[in-house]
């Protein structure tokens, strides 16, 4: 009987009809639909901002040969924000039966009732309120008042210890946070604070950004073991010894599709790069699941505190991996979670119940199979030994994103971690949202100190700037002519550059210094103490270049954003964040051999051939043996023929790029001087070099020549290493340098 079913199975899915296109459209919006309408395929509807479409995000074409909700017709509808419900100890104006984008409630407390939190709220395009819950409160109870979120109405009017609430939103609304509370102990409320929401409502990257970073600080914090209350740390950082485990969970099942896949596994990178530029070191374990779970990366692995090496597992794994991906199980991939949580207790019980556990879950549906996943984060909870009596909450923090329009909102709040004042759970509209709001999260105020970042990696940048956001151009106006030099960003106030672009008399007031789209001024500049260009005319030398270095101090501090940043100089502690070396151990020499190892080295600078036009030039740092062949092509050179000793002009100080083995590498040209000759490492960026001087200029001003480059074309640049004794001293009390 069983195979007869099946074969009427299939033949009812081989006869079935196409859907009928006619009836997919949207009044107010447009739509995309894939594989043309067949049985299977997906109609996707977006609206103007502002508004969303009704019924549904999207309509999927059914065995029958009909449209999900077909009788329905698609219109985008005007954005609406919750009304108040209820509030407490106080009033609130205009009362209104719906609230439209650009609304804004007044509140105002009783008499002898203080308020907390906005005193104005405004609708938003995302169907949200902006800020937080506003509060009026007498503040005599045990607990705050907790207050009642916009659209939710309550029970329970007593805030004294084991007191309890319960919330319960309005009709058509969806909860994220906790629908119950109590007053604790240490008179704060338990869970997290809830929120009522429409349907259509996401987050916004800049959302999640600001409050995933954030609460992602506290959990990192918390796992430093020797950390001090009330101790300064760096926001995301904590000292060696610190212990945590960091599980990422993919969602690779059949609606999330090739292309977004590849996208959950670059904000996995982007995560992790993140998390590895601190001194903190975690281990990682890396799963994704369909209908099946399949690990990336196990927690026991040998290399699963190696940032790096995880990286390159997750670009390795392919999407294809998950051969059945029809089902969205995450309960399995929650269970393989609970596995390796197992074998870690069992090799070492002590050290794993002072491990903190952060797991990241992205998943674009709600689960199909598997069974209610909230069973292993129960299972997981009970094997870390986290009771609602004994304080251990800080030894788990379940992190959910939601991404897309099939999101159940109940499961994943039901999965997600509620912890007061943090959120756990986040909707999202598209994993593109989500990669958006982990890239803004490198530009929180207290990380954009984090030297050699760059926005290069990603495809969504919103300008040059923030690929190259080091980069600083410098402008010197004289008397009938203006010169132009590039310099690099290396601290709030200094930036560095070549000596040789100011004259020994330059004025200061004829330098500007423009970094992002902001000019400023200059306070003072410094030249290496040895940079003397008339020091060898005796030696033949008409000019020299050694020592070609320069600090220029700003008249203003800079303000750090996502379009000016630091770049990172070896020897800093910086630079041992970015290279991953890190303790009392590691020397310059580390960073040396590190960079500068190998006999040819791939680098880079930036160019400038028009204005605003940015540009990255490959090249290759030539040393060792093959350095010769740099001194034996400038003793060619006319200008250098009559020089006794070549190494006169080119000293031990200057690192060489150019020439045509093993590739043509391009020139430096005209206004390039100053500018950084920078060694990429992972997706960090480290300063090596300051481009200085050439044998052969072929280019036409800024712009380099099409034709082919002349063979005994040479670049020397300053080496940063043989002058770090003076940028030691000179940066000080900008830049903290290691032995």
């Amino acid at each position: 009987m069983l195979p007869l079913l099946l074969l009427i199975h299939i033949a009812l899915c081989i006869a079935a009809p196409e859907c009928d296109l006619s009836k997919i459209s949207i009044n107010g919006g447009n739509y995309t639909v894939s594989d043309g309408g067949n049985v299977g395929s997906t109609v996707e509807y977006s609206c103007p901002p502002g508004m969303y479409p009704h019924p549904s995000f999207s309509r999927d074409c059914l065995y029958t040969g009909h449209w999900s909700n077909e009788k329905v017709k698609s219109q985008c509808r005007v954005v609406q924000c919750p009304r108040v419900e209820m509030f407490e100890n106080g009033g609130f104006f205009p009362p209104k039966p719906r609230y439209f984008v650009g609304d804004v409630l007044h509140f105002e407390c009783y008499g002898g009732f203080k308020m907390f939190g906005p005193e104005n709220r405004t609708c938003q395009a995302n169907g949200k309120w902006s800020g937080e819950d506003t509060k009026c409160d007498d503040q005599e109870s045990d607990c705050p008042n907790p207050g009642i979120p916009i659209g939710a109405s309550k029970v329970g009017s007593s805030y004294k210890i084991e007191h309890k609430v319960k919330y319960e939103c309005h009709q058509g609304l969806s909860m994220f946070g906790s629908k119950e509370r109590v007053c604790m102990e240490n008179k704060r409320w338990s869970g997290a604070e809830p929120s009522c929401r429409n349907w259509y409502t996401f987050d916004t990257a800049e959302e999640v950004a600001e409050t995933f970073a954030s609460s992602l600080s506290e959990t990192i914090e918390s796992s430093d073991k020797d950390k001090v209350e009330g101790e300064t740390v760096r926001k995301i950082g904590v000292k060696e010894g610190g212990l945590m485990n960091i599980f990422i969970i993919m969602d690779a099942s059949k609606s999330v599709g090739p292309k977004n896949f590849q996208t959950a596994k670059e904000i996995s990178e982007v995560f992790i790069d993140k998390i590895a530029s601190f001194d903190f070191t975690p281990r990682y374990a890396v799963i994704s699941y369909a209908s099946f779970a399949k690990p990336i990366s196990l927690l026991s692995d040998d290399d699963s505190a190696d940032a790096d090496a995880i990286i390159d597992k997750i670009k390795a794994f392919k999407y294809t991996a998950h051969q059945d991906k029809q089902g969205t199980n995450t309960r399995a991939a929650l269970n393989e979670t609970h596995n390796m949580l197992s074998l870690e207790n069992t090799r070492d019980p002590k050290k794993f119940l002072e491990t903190r556990n952060v797991i990241l879950l992205m998943t674009d549906g709600k689960h199909n199979m598997g069974g209610d996943p909230t069973v292993e984060i129960k299972r997981i909870r009970e094997i870390l030994n986290i009771r609602k009596d004994n304080n251990r909450e800080d030894y788990l923090d379940v992190y959910v994103f939601g991404l897309g329009k099939d999101i159940s909102e109940d499961e994943i709040n039901d999965i997600a971690s509620k912890k007061d004042p943090e959120r756990h759970v986040f909707r999202m509209e598209s994993v593109d949202s989500m990669k958006k709001a982990f890239d803004q999260m490198l530009d929180e105020t207290e990380v954009l100190q984090m030297c050699g970042l760059s926005k290069e990696r990603l495809e969504d940048h919103e300008g040059l700037e923030e690929v190259f956001p080091w980069i600083a151009k410098i402008t010197i106006t004289r008397p009938g002519s203006e010169e132009k030099c590039k310099g690099s960003i290396v601290s709030k106030s200094f930036v560095l550059t070549a000596a040789h672009c100011f004259h020994l008399d330059e004025l200061l007031h004829t330098i500007n210094v423009r970094v992002g789209d902001k000019v400023f001024k200059v306070k003072n500049l410094y030249r290496h103490t040895d940079y003397n260009p008339l020091g060898k005319t005796d030696k033949g030398v008409k000019k020299s270049y050694d020592y070609d270095m320069a600090l220029i101090e700003l008249d203003k501090a800079l303000e750090f954003s996502s379009k000016i940043r630091p770049i990172c100089l070896p020897c800093t502690t910086g630079a041992s964040w970015a290279l991953k070396q890190r303790g009392k151990s590691v020397t310059c020499n580390d960073h040396e051999k590190t960079l500068l190892s190998e006999e040819l080295v791939k680098a880079m600078f930036v160019a400038e051939e028009t204005d605003k036009a940015l540009e990255r030039k490959d090249v290759i740092i030539k040393r060792g043996s093959k350095r010769l062949a740099c001194i034996e092509d400038t003793k060619k050179v006319d200008d250098f023929k009559d020089v006794p000793e070549i190494t006169d002009v080119v000293s031990n100080t200057f690192l060489c790029t150019g020439g045509i083995e093993p590739q043509v590498d391009p020139q430096t040209c005209k206004g390039d001087s100053g500018g950084p000759v920078i060694v990429p490492y992972k997706q960090r960026f480290v300063q090596v070099g300051i481009i200085s001087w050439g044998t052969i200029i072929s280019c036409k001003g800024p712009k380099r020549n099409s034709g082919p480059v002349p063979a005994l074309s040479r670049d020397f640049h300053a080496d940063v290493f043989k002058m770090l004794p003076w940028l030691k001293e000179t940066l000080k009390e900008d830049l903290t340098f290691i032995d």
